[in-house]
């Protein structure tokens, strides 16, 4: 699947690295960050300028259970769709778009049907549960390396 909900457990909802660095900084990473892209969305590839107004820089983490360690992996360059569907319990809770338009999003990217989407929701859900369960130390250090 291209385009897959990514949610955040709810103890580590606000810890990232946007939080953590100056709105100077952050500027800076995420211009590094889409330059690296080639001005695209990673997922769905609309270009910045021509399908898109911007990018969003969207941080990519990795979850080891086992050990409670939230990693972050990435940065990518998406546009603001394939963002909120990443986190599309927050961008509900926020207003920000309407569920069906991402769904829409979801289906055209992903190439499948409203069914998949509802089995990919309730899947990511499940697995948001069980990760809220757990006492997670977080790892930022990859960043530096989009200076």
């Amino acid at each position: 699947m291209k385009l897959a909900i990514e949610l955040i457990p709810i103890p580590t909802m606000n810890v990232n690295v946007r939080s953590h660095i100056s709105s100077y900084r952050w500027r800076q990473l995420s211009l590094n960050v889409q330059r690296r892209d080639g001005y695209a969305c990673v997922i769905c590839g609309r270009r910045k300028g021509h399908e898109v107004h911007k990018l969003h820089c969207h941080e990519q983490w990795e979850f080891d259970e086992e050990l409670g360690i939230q990693r972050l992996v990435d940065m990518i360059s998406l546009c603001f769709q394939c963002h909120m569907i990443k986190h599309i319990g927050f961008a509900d809770m926020q207003g920000w778009i309407e569920q069906y338009a991402l769904i829409e999003h979801f289906c055209k990217v992903n190439e499948v049907e409203r069914e998949q989407f509802a089995i990919h929701l309730d899947e990511s859900v499940q697995q948001w549960i069980i990760r809220n369960r757990i006492d997670w130390t977080v790892d930022m250090s990859i960043y530096s390396q989009y200076g």
